[in-house]
């Protein structure tokens, strides 16, 4: 009988694609093994919120002298007593009942700056659909956690460049202001630092305003205010936020760029041994916290290629991984908890 003859150049091409083949089901499998369930990522498509969100900026910029007038009538039916801490807290005027208030209030609509902004906010945010879809969608995940909870009204503003978000008791006030994007002029003319800049973007309002919950609901209360109770407490936060917003990237929570996230995750065990090994971690100095835990340019003793706050960063590592590594433990019975050492220690954490 004959024999068959096979090509070199045949058995060559079939040898490759078999190795192809191989290595592809190599690596389904791995991706199937290695990946799991973000735990965050929780069915919330059943709970219906209802946002209420009113656009103070609308009621005082853009308008003439008889619609103003008509239209601080409406906040007096409508909007108190929010509008009065707005008013007193945020542009320093007072409050409605004050004897200067509507001389105070009118001085800041017509200010040459400040009816620039407001006009400025009116433009770049004509449309808020997006983010009252985004903030609608966090509050159907606090919900989840937190049925009972009462989902505050949000409103919008002008905040004359000093508040991002702030939290009441009669609602959630955004300074939109705030938000025109690292690139807008009147930052540059306040001199405001361009690493602060970075996270003036409409991108990072829905995070900011769950984080500021956070720090408004949940108090720091550990018994020892040293760095890890700091960067634990500060985890805590970003870990909340991120449950609130589980598809937002994580440059928007922790406020990083990629390459910045990127630095941290390639350096996470360098900053944690330095940390260790100083015995940094139960110091409670001014300066020791402000350095690990206040925002910055960058970790001065770490890189010039390093963000600031890598302490919070770190923090949440270590509540992720508390997480990870124990199941059973819901996020209302993590936000409280107030023993940092206690969480360190359960979390398992020791970065590679």
């Amino acid at each position: 009988m004959p024999g068959i003859l096979i090509s070199t150049e045949y058995l060559t091409t079939m040898t490759a694609k078999v190795r192809s083949l191989l290595f592809t089901a190599i690596f389904i499998i791995v991706v199937l093994f290695s990946c799991k369930p973000n735990p965050l990522k929780v069915d919330v498509s059943d709970i219906d919120v209802s946002l209420s969100v009113t656009r103070l900026e609308k009621l005082m910029f853009g308008v003439n002298e008889e619609e103003f007038a008509k239209n601080i009538e409406t906040i007096k039916r409508d909007h108190l007593p929010f509008f009065d801490i707005y008013s007193s807290y945020v542009l320093n005027i007072g409050t409605m009942e004050s004897p200067d208030f509507n001389q105070g209030l009118r001085m800041f609509v017509n200010d040459s700056v400040f009816s620039r902004v407001g006009d400025s906010v009116l433009l770049a945010f004509k449309s808020i659909d997006k983010l009252e879809k985004e903030l609608t969608e966090g509050f159907r995940h606090f919900k989840y956690y937190f049925p009972n909870a009462r989902i505050p009204n949000v409103y919008t503003c002008v905040s004359g460049f000093t508040k991002s978000v702030f939290i009441s008791d009669y609602g959630v006030g955004i300074g939109l202001d705030k938000y025109f994007g690292s690139d807008c002029v009147f930052y540059s003319y306040l001199g405001v630092p361009v690493y602060k800049r970075y996270n003036m973007n409409p991108g990072k309002i829905v995070p900011d305003v769950f984080y500021s919950m956070y720090l408004s609901d949940f108090v720091f209360s550990d018994s020892i205010n040293n760095l890890l109770a700091n960067m634990v407490y500060q985890g805590k936060g970003l870990y909340f936020t991120k449950a609130m917003c589980p598809e937002t990237p994580d440059t928007l929570i922790m406020g990083y760029s990629s390459k910045q996230l990127k630095w941290c995750h390639e350096n996470e065990g360098k900053m944690w041994t330095y940390l260790v090994e100083r015995k940094l971690l139960y110091d409670n100095e001014r300066l020791t916290l402000q350095k690990y835990i206040g925002d910055s340019p960058f970790t001065t003793t770490f890189s010039s290629e390093s963000p600031g706050r890598t302490g919070n960063w770190l923090g949440y590592r270590i509540v992720e991984s508390f997480m990870k590594n124990n199941p059973d433990i819901t996020l209302n019975q993590l936000l409280a908890m107030n023993n940092s050492q206690q969480i360190l220690a359960m979390s398992k954490y020791f970065p590679d």
